[in-house]
C-alpha cells in the first residue's frame, strides 16, 4: 500500500496524493503520437491500450470499481492516462488478491502502493497524494478508555494490533506480521479493511492500528458511532503511495516515466482540483511549475 488530532478532525489535507497543465500557462508541448511508443511489444502482438490496474478499498484514495466515485487516486490516474493515449480497467479486490493476481499477470499492476524493501515491483516516482510534494503521517489509534499506552515505535512490539492481510507496515510492526509467529495481531481482509480495523479495536479485540491519516479520518466519518470510542495516541512518518506495475509487463518502465509525466501534468492543471473537490478534498499545496 496507506488511509483523530482530537479524533482525526483537521481538514483533510494529508495523502502524499497535487495542479496547470503544461501548455495552460503558456507553455506549449509538442504533439503526441496516436500510439505511445511505450505500448509497442516486443512479440509484435497489438499494443495494448488498456491498463489494468487493481487496489482494495481504501478510501478515499480508492473506492469500489464502478461505483459513482471510484476514488481521487483512480481518478487522478485515469486522467493522467488518457493523455498518454492511455484508458484505465479499474478492478476491486482484497489486497492479498491484488498481490495474487499480479504475480499471476492477471492485472497489470495495483494503485497506491508503497514502496517497501524487498518488492520487485516497478513503481513511478509521481506519487498519488493531494499533491506531489505533500507529507503523509501514519496515525496510531487506540481505544478510549484502554490501559494500553503509546510511548514510541516499540510499545508496538508487544501490543495487540489490527492489521490488515498483505499490507506492509512500519517496524517493528512489519517484523510481528511477517515472522516467525503472529500472536497478539487480529489480521483482517476482504472488502472495507479499514472498517475492520476500527471495529475490532472499537470492540477491544485490538489495542491499537496504525492507518494513513486521512483513510482513517475517511473510515470515521462514514461510521460517526466509532468517533466517541477512539482516540489518537501517537503518529509515525507516513509512507507515500504510488502506481505500481509487474515487472513483466511489455514497456512497463516506459510506461511508468510517461505515466509520472502526466501526471504532474494533471497536478498542475484545473482538472486535480475538481477531481479532488468530488471528494470534498484541495490540494496540499501547488506544486512547482
Amino acid at each position: 500500500m496507506a488511509r483523530l488530532r482530537a479524533i482525526l478532525w483537521p481538514t483533510i489535507c494529508v495523502l502524499a496524493l497535487g495542479c496547470s497543465v503544461a501548455g495552460r500557462g503558456g507553455q506549449t508541448s509538442a504533439p503526441r503520437p496516436e500510439k505511445p511508443q511505450f505500448l509497442e511489444r516486443r512479440d509484435g502482438r497489438p499494443a495494448p491500450h488498456t491498463l489494468v490496474l487493481a487496489c482494495n478499498e481504501w478510501w478515499p484514495y480508492a473506492g469500489r470499481a464502478g461505483g459513482d466515485r471510484e476514488g481521487f487516486a483512480v481518478d487522478l490516474v485515469r486522467a493522467a492516462l488518457a493523455r498518454i493515449g492511455c484508458r484505465l480497467e479499474y478492478r476491486t479486490r482484497p489486497w492479498a488478491r491484488c498481490v495474487q493476481e499480479m504475480r499471476e499477470g492477471k492485472v497489470d499492476g495495483v494503485l497506491a502502493a508503497y514502496r517497501v524493501p524487498g518488492r520487485d515491483w516497478l513503481y513511478g516516482e509521481v506519487p498519488l497524494g493531494l499533491g506531489p510534494d505533500g507529507d503523509v503521517d501514519f496515525v496510531v489509534l487506540k481505544r478510549k478508555g484502554s490501559a494500553w499506552r503509546y510511548l514510541g515505535p516499540e510499545s508496538l512490539r508487544t501490543a495487540r494490533l489490527a492489521v490488515v492481510e498483505g499490507y506492509h507496515y512500519p517496524e517493528p510492526i512489519e517484523g510481528r506480521l511477517y515472522g516467525a509467529e503472529r500472536r497478539g495481531l487480529v489480521v483482517v481482509s476482504g472488502d472495507d479493511p479499514t472498517d475492520r480495523l476500527l471495529r475490532a479495536l472499537a470492540a477491544g479485540r485490538a489495542d491499537a492500528v496504525v492507518e494513513n491519516r486521512a483513510v482513517l479520518q475517511a473510515a470515521l466519518a462514514a461510521s460517526p458511532e466509532l468517533r466517541g470510542r477512539l482516540e489518537e495516541a501517537g503518529t509515525l512518518p507516513g509512507w507515500k503511495a504510488y502506481v505500481q506495475l509487474r515487472p513483466d509487463l511489455p514497456g512497463a518502465r516506459e510506461l511508468l516515466r510517461e505515466l509520472d509525466r502526466a501526471l504532474l501534468e494533471v497536478y498542475r492543471s484545473p482538472d486535480f482540483e475538481r477531481i479532488l473537490a468530488r471528494y470534498g478534498l484541495r490540494p496540499t499545496h501547488a506544486p512547482p511549475p
